[in-house]
């Protein structure tokens, strides 16, 4: 509509949306020596003040929402149906209104995903299926949000207590110890045989002793029971995990709720 010169002239005026009166006598002038009208020059001027304007003001009022969204996030949460302010990790109002997690998918569930995977592919092996599957527990990143943390260390608590000692439950000790006893009498009867026979009887003795020996050993090894072997096993990298991610929660500042839900869990896991 103008020339290259007076509209990289109006431009330049114009860049911090301001126009001051030298500036606006320069813009007259320079319209004038090139025979522009006035008024089509103010028109033309008022539209791109105007335009400059509405730009600033939705970028304010951008920046303004983020700032908002800030506020709420660090106090917590707003109930849509009574506009109360609440706890980050609240999951039902005073209203009676419950809150339901409207993200993607939050770290259990692609940890649960992830673990599901690895049980149906490796089938043909357990052992093997299991490895991989603590694999992935160890290599699972850290959540970082509260939520994110409360609900991992919701599945990791049950999964993270031992049965029994390191051998198992009372039972699974019982048997050992049963079996050690019968191996220990076994022994004894052996070496008092060998003491008390004749020369021509030790080395049936010492037969007998030797065809003893592997029940002793199946006695032994049938005390130790590889259900409660394998969840001891498992436990011990949830455990790992889960004092990982309460590492995690420790350092965030939370407010007293959050710190409370770290502290049942730490409780009910200790000593487990």
């Amino acid at each position: 509509m103008f020339s290259k010169h007076l509209e990289d002239l109006i431009q330049a005026t114009l860049q911090d949306g301001i126009l001051e009166d030298y500036e606006k006598e320069a813009l007259l002038k320079a319209a004038k020596a090139e025979g522009v009208d006035p008024n089509e020059l103010q028109i033309y001027i008022n539209s791109i003040l105007q335009k400059r304007a509405q730009e600033k003001k939705a970028k304010k009022d951008r920046e303004d929402m983020i700032i908002e969204r800030e506020r709420i996030a660090a106090k917590g949460k707003v109930c849509p149906n009574c506009g109360r302010q609440v706890p980050p990790l609240t999951l039902k109002c005073v209203c009676g209104y419950e809150f339901t997690d409207q993200k993607s998918a939050s770290s259990v569930s692609i940890l649960s995903k992830k673990i599901d995977e690895v049980m149906a592919k490796g089938s043909g092996n357990e052992e093997k299926r299991d490895e991989k599957m603590r694999n992935v527990i160890k290599m699972f990143p850290v959540p970082n949000t509260k939520e994110d943390i409360i609900e991992f260390l919701a599945l990791a608590a049950p999964n993270s207590m031992h049965k029994g000692g390191r051998f198992g439950t009372v039972v699974d000790r019982v048997k050992i110890l049963a079996s050690l006893s019968v191996a220990f009498t076994v022994i004894v009867i052996a070496l008092m045989l060998l003491f008390s026979a004749d020369d021509d009887d030790i080395g049936s003795v010492a037969m007998c002793c030797v065809l003893c020996l592997p029940w002793v050993v199946f006695g032994v090894a049938t005390g130790l029971d590889k259900d409660t072997l394998k969840w001891n096993k498992n436990a011990s990298v949830w455990r790992a995990k889960f004092e990982q991610v309460l590492m995690k929660g420790r350092s965030l500042q939370g407010d007293p709720d959050f710190q409370r839900q770290l502290d049942y869990y730490e409780n009910a896991v200790k000593g487990k």
